[in-house]
């Protein structure tokens, strides 16, 4: 087995199994799709609404057409499923924790000390837990009621959360310290940075932070009717959609990076330009104007290089490049700092100047920090991967251990060869549908509407299954050139014996199915397992489908099957490509009694995997000569390569009725 991690779960900040939770959207297997997610992350429903997924980002399918759109999957599955409380119980340590800040990575380091047996207490300042996310991330983008379910879900480990509680102000924090084992502050980043330039001490100019709270809350701060944010980040395009949904006419970004180099994800961008978000990149600005001490205008100039010689941010501008824009609200999105005066004598001394190494020890024995004040900015998935880091340091601690555990490099899955690329059947991606951008700025509604089953099914069925590929078994390898003459994709390479690189193989199972040696195990198929489920599919008399994934996960599938009586008898057993069936396991379900078995090899449109020298004809031949000479009518073994169009279900019908 390939101990590589495929490339998304290797860029994921917690290594989520995406792999194994496509799979299982496939199998339409979601509460296994969700345990898979929720296994590293206790907040999957916040992240299938704003995960920066950078796991689309490494997708290898990108190689091919465009990458799977796997935080749209996500959200399916936590929508289908919905919040799962029941949790084994652990036995209670006894040790005492105590979080300070109840935003995403505080209350994942607390979720997993209490998975430990430990009794936990987050305190935070806030009227209610969540943090950034409960407070500055706008309705349209995480709606509160995903909030709410993972929180809950949160709580049900055992944890109690105090809220409306200052730590340093209501609570003094050594007393908590001689109370508890361990201490962990996560407090964040809840100040914005001001801008040194003439005018912009002005007392109206706005920080994006505290603009996106109030815009949150039920009084809504007021804007003019030309706005200009500055700022390049995912931050300042929060505020200036926001901006638009509370009435202004005219929203500007102005910011010193290129476009194509803005700090703000390409999507955020994209949505923001879609609702009208004018983008002035490459613009500096120099001075804020006012008339009568009203804010009227920002003067700024191109930015004709960013960085100095020792790389930090100092703008030159272009001579002759002033450029005055109109504004009547001017908000400031240009970085954010900590509010630690509460704590300072518990933050090393180094804290002021910088980020902190990850999940960092403070210098006061059993107190330990992470999330934003440990790491600076950052996504909500880094921040969970903070927490989590965190609680394994946490736990150490306890134990008596010093620092953190030793993590072997990590090792990813490569490239996908260009040569491999070029004979994968492209498929077209599943894009979550949205509500129309003029439509959607005129409120704080959600406007991405999710996807349905079928389209689901569909997206997780593209997914390359990547490092579930054929392993060489060398001491049987016969080095035949039977899996290099039959590859569709032309990956094995043959000398002494057969190799199958783990970047070129795409899990088709052709190989193991011509290797007259057995030498070859597919990753994704365990065959004890399977040829289990293969007695249990035919003992009843029943009639086994084998069909090759792109079947499986389309219309015609087993949920067709269940609507129509005719075919309740019928078992669909999903295999990679027809091309992987083996002669072994068509004896294998009439030795145990099906009724009667059907091939269906996936046609034009319907492909997961390149057309390569086709095997299955030569099995169903070699099987319908064996049962013919077993006494059993070769007729009850029934094969069809359909067509796009053709009604499979139709087909599959035909014989059955056939069979009675």
């Amino acid at each position: 087995m390939n101990n590589q991690l495929p490339p998304c779960a290797g860029a994921c900040p917690v290594h989520t199994d995406v792999r194994g939770y496509l799979a299982a959207i496939t199998r339409r297997d979601y509460l296994e799709a969700y345990r898979l997610i929720r296994a590293n992350n206790p907040f999957p429903s916040v992240c299938a609404w704003v995960c920066q997924h950078p796991c689309e980002d490494a997708c290898r399918r990108a190689e091919i057409d465009a990458p799977l759109s796997i935080r749209a999957l996500k959200r399916f599955v936590v929508e289908a499923v919905g919040p799962v409380l029941h949790l084994p119980t652990v036995p209670d340590s006894s040790r005492k924790i105590t979080v300070v800040g109840a935003g995403p990575s505080g209350l994942t380091a607390a979720y997993d000390l209490a998975r430990c047996g430990h009794q936990v207490v987050v305190y935070d300042r806030l009227a209610a837990p969540g943090g950034h996310l409960l407070t500055s991330l706008p309705a349209y983008r995480l709606p509160g009621e995903a909030l709410r379910r993972d929180i809950e879900s949160i709580k049900a480990a055992g944890l109690e959360i105090r809220c409306g509680l200052e730590v340093g102000r209501d609570i003094n924090l050594d007393r908590i310290r001689e109370c508890s084992d361990a201490v962990i502050l996560s407090t964040g980043l809840w100040l914005g940075r001001g801008l040194n330039l003439p005018g912009f001490d002005h007392p109206e100019v706005l920080k994006a932070l505290p603009f996106l709270q109030a815009a949150n809350s039920s009084e809504k701060p007021a804007v003019g009717n030309r706005v200009i944010v500055i700022g390049g980040g995912d931050v300042a395009l929060d505020a200036a959609r926001t901006a638009l949904r509370l009435g202004a006419a005219e929203v500007g970004v102005v910011c010193l990076e290129p476009r194509e180099e803005m700090p703000a994800h390409t999507w955020e961008i994209e949505d923001g330009e879609a609702e009208g978000v004018i983008i002035h990149a490459g613009c500096g600005p120099v001075e804020l104007l006012l008339e009568n001490v009203v804010i009227s205008g920002i003067n700024a100039r191109q930015v004709l290089s960013l960085f100095d010689r020792e790389g930090k941010i100092n703008p030159v501008y272009e001579p002759d490049s002033l450029v005055t824009l109109p504004v009547d609200t001017v908000i400031l999105s240009i970085g954010q700092a900590p509010d630690n005066h509460l704590l300072e004598g518990f933050l090393p001394e180094t804290h002021s100047s910088g980020p902190l190494p990850v999940a960092a020890a403070s210098h006061v024995r059993g107190v330990f920090m992470c999330g934003e004040m440990a790491d600076g900015p950052g996504s909500t998935i880094s921040a969970i991967a903070s927490g989590r880091r965190a609680a394994v340091l946490v736990e150490r601690y306890l134990k008596g251990e010093v620092g953190a555990p030793y993590e072997p490099p990590l090792a990813v899955i490569g490239p996908l060869p260009g040569p491999v690329a070029e004979k994968i059947p492209r498929s077209e991606r599943q894009e979550m549908p949205q509500v129309p951008p003029q439509e959607r700025k005129k409120n704080f509604a959600p406007y991405e509407q999710g996807l349905d089953e079928a389209s689901a099914c569909l997206e997780a069925g593209r997914c390359l299954k990547c490092g579930l590929g054929a392993t060489i078994i060398t001491e049987k390898c016969a080095a035949c050139l039977n899996c290099l003459r039959l590859c569709p994709y032309g990956v094995p390479e043959v000398g002494g014996h057969a190799r199958i690189s783990v970047e070129g193989c795409q899990a088709c199972g052709v190989c193991a199915a011509v290797c007259p040696a057995g030498a070859i195990n597919l990753a994704c198929l365990d065959d004890k397992e399977f040829l289990r489920s293969l007695e249990l599919f035919s003992i009843n008399k029943d009639v086994v489908v084998f069909a090759g994934q792109g079947f499986c996960i389309d219309k015609a599938g087993q949920a067709a099957f269940d609507k129509d009586p005719a075919l309740a008898r019928v078992r669909l057993v999903e295999i990679p490509t027809a091309d992987a069936l083996r002669l072994e396991w068509l004896l294998k379900v009439f030795e145990n009694g099906a009724a009667g078995v059907a091939v269906v090899a996936c046609g034009a449109g319907r492909r997961r995997h390149a057309e390569g020298n086709a095997t299955v004809e030569g099995v169903i031949s070699r099987a319908r000569n064996l049962l013919q000479a077993a006494g059993i009518s070769p007729e009850r073994l029934f094969f069809c390569r359909p067509g796009e169009d053709d009604d499979v279900s139709g087909l599959l019908k035909d014989f059955v009725l056939q069979l009675t």
